[in-house]
């Protein structure tokens, strides 16, 4: 799911940078007047704003002068970086772990050491510390409270949420520039008084009202719907 969402905001990135079809929200001379009505510059631009935001996080947010959102970039970004780096922690804990279970079980058993663990004995302290924290006895490691395979499972699910916090800050980091660009597209919409919200019943109770013999109340609503109870909503402009 990751995967597909970061595929899809690579794909918008890329017909933005590309030079595609530019949507203008209105004509150039209008776009200006609003942009000059609103206290930005007529040569306020999307594309100033998405090279802003790609460049330093928060920069086109800050072009467009919604900084209340600059925050939440920042928050996102350290939260994600920091999830990485724990989830990278423990996956080379119990890489090291896994490592060391895999020597000292070879040991054991009296068989030749790998030459690609040959040093499993130098992460002696990061399987001790691995069984402390599962609760296991650390007075006699030659016994493996733990052993191999249990730790490289555990390893290579630290390694795949590790993968997705890279992934997720990927997505985030896209989002935002985004997020800066369709935001100045937005400022030259201009909302004025011709917008009109008209929401009427349909179905339900009204309904029982129509052909009750009551003429004044006939062709007030409109006619009852199968669907059931509901609104019906139009929008005016």
């Amino acid at each position: 799911m990751v995967r597909c969402s970061v595929g899809v905001c690579t794909v918008l990135l890329c017909l933005i940078l590309g030079g595609g079809p530019a949507a203008h929200a209105q004509p150039d001379s209008v776009r200006a007047a609003i942009l000059k009505e609103k206290g930005f510059s007529p040569e306020h631009s999307p594309r100033k704003a998405l090279w802003r935001a790609a460049a330093v996080p928060g920069w086109g947010q800050f072009y467009n002068r919604q900084y209340y959102k600059i925050p939440f970039v920042y928050a996102g970004l350290a939260g994600l970086a920091y999830a990485i780096f724990r989830m990278n922690q423990n996956y080379v804990l119990y890489r090291h772990a896994a490592v060391f279970a895999r020597g000292q079980a070879l040991q054991n058993k009296g068989r030749t050491i790998p030459d690609a663990i040959s040093d499993w004995k130098a992460f002696r302290d990061d399987y001790r510390k691995v069984v402390r924290e599962a609760g296991g006895n650390t007075e006699n490691l030659e016994d493996l409270p733990l052993g191999g395979s249990q730790l490289r499972r555990v390893r290579d699910k630290f390694r795949q949420r590790r993968d997705l916090s890279i992934l997720g800050t990927g997505l985030f980091y896209a989002l935002t520039i985004l997020d800066a660009y369709v935001s100045a597209h937005l400022l030259a919409f201009n909302v004025d008084d011709r917008v009109a919200l008209n929401v009427r019943p349909v179905g339900g109770a009204h309904a029982l009202l129509r052909g009750t013999g009551q003429r004044g109340l006939r062709g007030a609503f409109p006619p009852a719907t199968p669907g059931g109870p509901g609104l019906r909503v139009r929008v005016s402009f």
